[in-house]
């Protein structure tokens, strides 16, 4: 890693590069999702499934500390180079599939509450450029607006708990542990790709300084997010019937519409335009990985493969019409995730850490 040290950045920012990269527009209508199964109790499935993550990331510190490198790196280390280099094509074309699909949700917000002529083609070209002008400023200039991403999310979300106390129906969330521990596994399940985003840390990790000891930052990141989950769901919860929710595709909208400042109307407008720099920090932090990643394995230049990976994000933005072809390709983008970080990734750090204490070869 000492390669990488001119490019390093604090351990410290690694809380805000989690943070933005995992909340981001999931939050606005994951409740709906996770309420299928778990009801009321759905919130506590978002506490379960954050312990999950926080496992996980564990994991990857166990790995990327062995490794001293990135997840290319223990790929080739344990696979060989050709095997490796395949391996860690298939989290690559994640991190683009999971761009794409944050992408095309939040251009679908944008033309569902705000500008409904408004051509998919036209917002996604202007917020790609935009990512791709801060992923060619190199990494420290995407991790600050990871920053800038992170400290807008505190102000964000201390505006959205502002909640219309006319409306709070305590007695929703109640009895609380009313579903069985089954139906709380299935709810946390559903409530992957709303948590997705840590697995970038597979490849910033040798761009963090001090990265062996770091992981404290790392996990008190993902709970705050797991925090920020918990309280939108819990809040949600407060405000709609079981009824509503079912029929209301992003709550957290709907109830931004019940907000009022007496100065200020049309909450859920000024929601959704300030929601692009979050957007922006989640995209700038896939491309740059992915981009990167590319580069290590094919020996391109990185301003070629991010101008390869932004080409076909935008082509599968345009493809992706309907909102049934959207739910699809969210669906499985959260399979994808299920199968690669809480499965895949634990049993190869396993494996790795075994081979690095000598016990195999």
């Amino acid at each position: 890693m000492a390669s990488y040290r001119r490019q390093q950045v604090s351990p410290y920012l690694l809380f805000f590069i989690i943070t933005s990269s995992q909340i981001g527009v999931g939050v606005l209508g994951f409740q709906r999702l996770i309420a299928q199964d778990a009801g009321y109790d759905a919130w506590i499935s978002v506490i379960i499934a954050g312990f999950f993550v926080n496992a996980v990331v564990w994991f990857m510190y166990k790995m990327l500390t062995k490794a001293q490198g990135d997840i290319i790196d223990a790929h080739k280390q344990f696979f060989g180079n050709i095997i490796g280099s395949i391996l860690s094509l298939v989290i690559l074309i994640y991190y683009l599939i999971l761009a794409i699909s944050v992408l095309r949700l939040y251009i679908e917000i944008v033309q569902v509450w705000m500008f409904p002529s408004i051509s998919t083609w036209l917002l996604s070209s202007i917020i790609l450029l935009l990512c791709y002008y801060i992923v060619s400023g190199g990494f420290r200039v995407v991790v600050g607006i990871a920053f800038l991403s992170g400290i807008f999310t505190a102000l964000l979300w201390a505006l959205l708990f502002h909640l219309p106390h006319k409306y709070i129906h305590m007695d929703n969330i109640l009895p609380i542990l009313d579903h069985s521990f089954k139906d709380l596994l299935l709810s946390a399940k559903k409530s992957i790709y709303t948590m997705a985003g840590f697995e970038i840390l597979l490849m910033v990790f040798p761009f963090i300084r001090n990265g062996n000891s770091s992981q404290k930052y790392a996990q008190w990141g993902i709970a705050f997010s797991t925090l920020v989950f918990t309280l939108s769901a819990y809040t949600t919860f407060l405000l709609l019937s079981e009824k509503q929710i079912e029929h209301v595709i992003w709550a957290r909208l709907y109830i931004a519409k019940l907000i009022h400042f007496p100065f200020l109307e049309r909450f859920e407008y000024i929601l959704i335009s300030s929601f692009l720099i979050k957007v922006i920090s989640i995209l700038a932090l896939l491309l740059w990985s992915s981009s990167r990643g590319l580069k290590l394995i094919f020996k391109w230049k990185q301003k070629y493969t991010l101008i390869l990976i932004s080409v076909i994000s935008f082509i599968v933005c345009q493809l992706l019409e309907t909102r049934y072809q959207i739910n699809v390709f969210t669906d499985y983008t959260s399979r994808i995730s299920l199968y690669i970080f809480y499965i895949y990734i634990p049993l190869f750090s396993i494996l790795f850490m075994i081979m690095k204490s000598g016990k195999v070869k």
